[in-house]
């Protein structure tokens, strides 16, 4: 029993020792760093009809990475975003054009990821390199919330469409994603970086738009819902005033239990520029431990 205890004292302390190691020699850099941004936001799904791209600037993130070796990082990301579709962009006579749906949505995600630098770590943040590309994949979750506008007694109202079952399935109000980043850093100074980076998220789910499987037949006899009730008029939009029969095939098609969506998963996209400032070594000590006080962002080589 004693030997035991023994050995489990040696390899305790031989466990403690290494760590120490490591972070000393990761300490021994500015290897962490909080960034934020800005840019636009496209959507991939049912309702994208070759504009894909949301109006304007679009979304808003805020993240934190460490470097953990020469070329590999990790990294923790927050945003929010917004993405959009209409079937009034497709083409003419076309099956979407004829469905005549819409929707938008204030969507938010977090996400986790490893980043790939293609080129190796120089040593010092101050001697980095002017620019560094880099490849990221990782795994999040996105809450989403699509809702549309619908003119009620001449009146424009916003409706969440996940509250009127507008197809034979429901869905939730989150799902896994899939993102994968490609990205350049920039160096402005010693402490901060400018980045562009195109994101792509694979969603693992097909109601991002609230458009994925067949009409609404709540009796399951094709009559759907009463004529006249908000759940009818979000479920099937081809009766709305302002639009015409321009193709009579894709009408008649567009009944409760018939194809309503393409039975596919959705996607988005976030076009980012970010500027991400080094934290200096000891930003996580107490200031007792610190090389020397002063302000976290001070002159050039103060904390080297």
């Amino acid at each position: 029993m004693r030997r035991i205890i023994l050995i489990s004292v040696l390899v305790l302390s031989s466990l403690v020792g290494s760590s120490q190691n490591f972070f000393d020699w990761r300490y021994h850099d500015r290897y962490f760093s909080v960034y934020a941004g800005t840019g636009w936001t496209g959507y991939v799904g049912d309702l994208t009809n070759g504009s894909p791209f949301t109006k304007g600037i679009s979304h808003f993130n805020i993240g934190a990475e460490v470097r953990l070796y020469t070329k590999i990082a990790a990294r923790v990301q927050y945003a929010t975003y917004k993405i959009e579709g209409s079937d009034s962009h497709a083409a003419d006579s076309s099956f979407n054009r004829q469905r005549n749906l819409s929707f938008h949505s204030q969507n938010h995600e977090w996400q986790a990821q490893l980043v790939y630098y293609f080129f190796k770590y120089g040593g010092k943040y101050h001697k980095r390199r002017a620019y560094e590309p880099y490849f990221a994949l990782g795994l999040g979750q996105t809450f989403y919330n699509p809702k549309a506008n619908v003119s009620t007694l001449g009146e424009p109202k916003t409706y969440v469409l996940r509250d009127y079952h507008t197809e034979t399935s429901s869905y939730g109000n989150s799902a896994l994603i899939l993102p994968v980043n490609l990205g350049v850093k920039l160096a402005v100074t010693e402490f901060i970086n400018l980045g562009v980076d195109l994101g792509y998220r694979f969603a693992f789910t097909g109601h991002l738009d609230d458009v994925y499987g067949n009409y609404a037949d709540p009796n399951g006899d094709g009559t759907g819902y009463p004529d006249g009730t908000v759940e009818a008029k979000l479920s099937n939009r081809k009766f709305e005033d302002d639009v015409y029969i321009v193709n009579q095939d894709a009408f008649d098609q567009l009944v409760p239990g018939n194809k309503r969506g393409n039975g596919k998963n959705d996607g988005y996209f976030l076009l980012n520029m970010n500027l991400e400032v080094y934290l200096p070594k000891d930003v996580f000590r107490s200031k007792k431990g610190r090389g020397r006080k002063g302000k976290i962002f001070s002159k050039p080589g103060a904390y080297d």
